[in-house]
């Protein structure tokens, strides 16, 4: 069959190498090709697609229409390159405001009452090194993922946030391609709050052992001398490892130190990234498990969780870019072949652990 477009002919030779071809079309200058369906087609798809990566500006995309398997190929977008100077700025400008953050929170004078020999500096050179060390490794799970399959992305761009009040925002990844399958959206998806929660457990254990221990008496000796005190709420997890590596005693309370407001604020981060909304982590982990009509409904129900538990911030962030970005979710290339059922047990883990995670995020169900 003689094509008039030379790309056709060669786009029918690679798909048909992987799939039977049952009719083509072209639709708004797509190329759109009906195949049969099998069996192993995910791992089929995936092949295709990493050939077809030396097309140059050329994606396919599998879907069903009409209950009826499709690859439509479509010319991708060309991004400019990164400018490495931009990434190397926002972390250096990130590094100075959670550095002067440490030393706010350090430079408190019951630090200098109830600790022996205290040393402000070391406490927020600690402190600095916790919380980008939380924020960096949950970045580079994602970048290793990424890597790992063949996806390229930017470099993490931190946001350096306001000292004294949430020093850093955390950081984001550009990903310049989509991933391939369900699968791979939900593990790139789950490998950066997953390995930000491991550091996060790890820093939490050393702030636990090293946690201010007065007597109730002491409190109230600085509560007098200072103007009283604060209640610090701390996720179920963080009351789980004190009690279990250092637990106070019946006539003892606990000192937030700056390095368990680090811990702390892990794992909000962790929790707060594995809710199932947007496109946030745990967004992109529900768009994999459950699709697209139904990422929208677990979206809209987290939205009213972060109401209810006091995130009003968070709240309104993810809702402003969720109908901003018109409903929009992370799609797969291949989002017809579903997720492994491993993948959908960890989605079900993902949830408890983002609940456990929060505080305050128990409250709603008491």
């Amino acid at each position: 069959m003689h094509h008039i477009d030379p790309m056709i002919g060669l786009l029918e030779d690679t798909i048909s190498r992987y799939f039977e071809i049952e009719s083509f079309m072209m639709a708004d200058r797509r190329y759109v090709f009906y195949i049969r369906e099998t069996p192993d087609m995910k791992d089929k798809f995936l092949m295709l697609r990493n050939e077809m990566k030396k097309y140059g500006n050329l994606i396919p995309f599998l879907d069903k229409k009409d209950d009826k398997a499709v690859i439509i190929v479509i010319g991708g977008i060309i991004h400019k390159k990164d400018r490495k100077s931009i990434p190397i700025l926002l972390f250096l400008a990130t590094l100075a405001t959670v550095l002067v953050d440490g030393y706010l929170r350090s430079m408190s004078p019951v630090y200098f009452d109830i600790i022996e020999n205290y040393d402000p500096i070391i406490t927020t050179i600690t402190f600095t090194i916790a919380l980008l060390g939380i924020i960096g490794i949950h970045e580079l799970g994602h970048k290793i993922a990424l890597s790992y399959y063949g996806i390229k992305a930017s470099w993490p761009n931190f946001i350096p946030g306001i000292p004294g009040v949430f020093p850093t925002f955390g950081a984001v990844i550009s990903q310049r391609e989509p991933p391939p399958n369900r699968d791979i959206l939900f593990d790139i998806g789950f490998a950066g709050p997953i390995a930000g929660f491991i550091v996060t457990v790890i820093i939490t254990i050393y702030a636990a052992l090293t946690a201010p221990i007065i007597t109730v008496e002491q409190l109230h000796q600085l509560e007098a001398k200072y103007e009283g005190s604060q209640p610090f709420p701390v996720p179920i997890l963080y009351t789980l490892i004190q009690g279990l590596v250092n637990p106070a005693g019946p006539n003892q309370v606990i000192i937030v130190s700056p390095l368990i407001w680090a811990s702390v604020v892990g794992f909000i981060i962790t929790g707060l990234n594995l809710l199932p909304a947007w496109q946030l982590d745990g967004g992109h982990m529900a768009r994999a498990s459950v699709g697209e009509k139904y990422h929208g409904a677990l979206t809209m129900i987290s939205v009213i969780i972060l109401f209810l538990t006091g995130y009003w911030a968070m709240a309104m962030f993810v809702l402003f870019l969720y109908l901003a970005t018109g409903r929009a979710s992370a799609r797969p290339l291949d989002d017809a072949s579903p997720l492994s059922r491993g993948r959908r047990i960890l989605f079900i883990i993902s949830i408890i652990l983002a609940f456990l995670c929060l505080p305050n995020v128990l409250m709603i169900l008491g």
